[in-house]
């Protein structure tokens, strides 16, 4: 079965405003408006719990 993360379109949308990325130390979130980015995180959930704990800060 195919990673809904590897097509575009499939799994959990990016929290708004934020780029979710798989990179070769793990993921990692760009906040669109700054191009801020944190990471890596060892799975692509911690980098949405951290790219919304973000955006609510």
């Amino acid at each position: 079965m195919t990673d809904p993360y590897e097509c575009p379109g499939h799994g959990p949308a990016d929290p708004e405003g934020y780029l979710i990325e798989r990179t070769p130390g793990g993921y990692r979130w760009t906040r669109r408006a700054d191009s801020r980015t944190a990471g890596p995180f060892e799975s692509r959930e911690e980098a949405v719990v951290s790219a919304e704990a973000d955006r609510t800060a």
